[in-house]
């Protein structure tokens, strides 16, 4: 028997839709088509354009319908998490949602912990503090007293909002909702007593709904709200078989560093470390912390290609290789990488505040990103397992940027651990296995791995650890040069 889904899957760089086919216990996904998503500046505001989004979207569907061999048993849509639209009494958009790199958050900590501690923030919502979390954008527009805060009756979070527009019903799907800092995982619930104290509306939110529920039907197909958040999604898709221990690490604009449990973890030694304990789907929670991931990548090719240099992602690894290892030292997740711009000079000016010789050459600067981002991974895998009182084995890494082979190698050399890489397309494979389930099409979440397992093997690498003893120095002039900077 062939079953076919659609998924739609949207990352901070670009968007697709996707046909999923499940036939004789394997899944094969064809891409219908990919587009362009990301922050367009106007009079200095960042902005997504859902409009945009969605017109491709449909096109995409509209696609898959005549893929399909007969008509698609679901769709599902997954996204980044923290951004949101607001919307009026007539369920319309009262404007286009602003990128969470947008600027109106700075200063926010400072507003939200003067009224509400750190600690105590965290107790409730268990999320890690980063200043792009939606929590921090509705205190900004809170205390702007903005018109589109104050008309709204409903937010709904991006995957949400698709959703709506397909099939016209308003919910919160967990998984990204969990993401604000203002829905408290021990509850269920969002974190009433937090927003009241903040003065945020906690009026506006729609009901709850777990990952993997039929919200709807658009032109008579079923919409499932899966994990709406790609991460939830992409680690739905880890294809690890039971008693392995493994920590995940979802590789691409972010890089998302985990285990996978059944409780939350917040305790004081989680809030120092600035850990985050997100909803997945089946009742798991992603204890994990978020990192910057290829985004520092993105933005000096893309820097390079308006000055000259059209570099390949291949030819970009292979500059990084002919450079000296350990020369500079960064740390992907300074503040001063987070918006676009000029990365070259911003990795200059960074190795110049800590006391480092510059990088001159294209080479010699990916080389340091190269490296500050595998040594992250490796002081954040050695906190994940203290925290998470596990002995990990090994590391998953999946998603679009487990095809970086040289990160992947780098990867297993700082944390000392065996690399196992894929499935490439695990937001997409993970949102297609949630719709499964929902359908009556699978019974467990471990069916569905199973058939990841059996159907991308052919995209697993790994990757043994060398020259450990280099990257254990390394790791420790890093963090006398980066890990107070984070």
């Amino acid at each position: 028997m062939v079953r076919q889904y659609i998924a739609v899957d949207l990352g901070a760089s670009s968007g697709r839709t996707i046909v999923g086919t499940l036939e004789d216990g394997k899944l094969s996904l064809k891409e219908m088509n990919r587009f362009w998503n990301g922050p367009t500046e106007i009079q200095g505001k960042l902005y997504w354009d859902f409009v945009h989004l969605f017109r491709n979207i449909t096109q995409g569907i509209a696609l898959a319908k005549k893929e399909c061999r007969e008509e698609p048993v679901s769709i599902g849509i997954c996204t980044w998490g923290v951004d949101f639209g607001l919307f009026d009494a007539e369920g319309q958009l009262l404007g286009n949602p602003v990128n969470y790199r947008d600027a109106r958050t700075e200063g926010m900590f400072e507003k939200v912990f003067g009224i509400v501690p750190r600690e105590e923030v965290f107790d409730r919502t268990g999320i890690q503090f980063m200043e792009l979390n939606t929590l921090y954008q509705m205190m900004a527009l809170s205390l702007e007293d903005s018109f589109q805060y104050r008309s709204a009756e409903k937010l709904l979070f991006a995957p949400d909002l698709l959703s709506y527009w397909l099939c016209g019903r308003m919910v919160a799907e967990r998984s990204v909702a969990s993401t604000s800092q203002f829905y408290n995982p021990r509850t269920g619930d969002w974190a009433y007593d937090l927003l009241e104290k903040l003065g945020i509306r906690s009026d506006l939110f729609p009901e709850l709904v777990d990952p993997g529920t039929v919200i709807g039907e658009a032109e008579g197909i079923p919409v499932v709200a899966v994990g709406g958040h790609d991460t939830a999604s992409a680690f739905a898709a880890v294809p690890v078989v039971q008693g392995e221990s493994s920590a995940f690490l979802s590789s691409g604009t972010w890089s998302l560093l985990g285990v996978e449990l059944t409780e939350p973890v917040i305790n004081e030694d989680a809030l120092a470390a600035n850990f985050t304990n997100e909803i997945g789907v089946c009742g798991t929670v992603r204890f994990l912390k978020n990192l910057s991931g290829l985004w520092i990548l993105q933005e000096l090719r893309r820097v390079w290609n308006e000055q000259g240099c059209d570099y390949s992602w291949s030819a970009m690894q292979q500059m990084a290789l002919q450079a000296e290892p350990f020369e500079f030292y960064i740390h992907p997740g300074d503040e001063s990488f987070i918006a676009p711009g000029d990365m070259p000079v911003r990795i200059q000016a960074y190795c110049k505040k800590t006391g480092q010789n510059c990088p001159e050459t294209h080479a010699q600067i990916l080389r340091c990103v190269y490296e500050g981002l595998a040594l992250l991974y490796a002081d954040t895998f050695d906190v994940l397992e203290s925290l998470s009182g596990r002995k990990l084995e090994s590391l998953r890494i999946v998603g679009g940027g487990c095809q970086n082979q040289l990160l992947d190698q780098m990867a297993a050399n700082a944390t000392r651990r065996k690399v196992i890489t894929g499935p490439i397309e695990a937001t997409a494979a993970g949102n297609l296995l949630l719709q499964m389930k929902a359908m009556g099409d699978i019974p467990t979440l471990e069916a569905g791995r199973e058939i990841v397992r059996n159907s991308f093997s052919g995209e697993t690498m790994c990757f043994d650890p060398q020259e450990t003893e280099a990257w254990g120095r390394a790791l420790e002039v890093w963090r006398g040069f980066c890990r107070e900077r984070a």
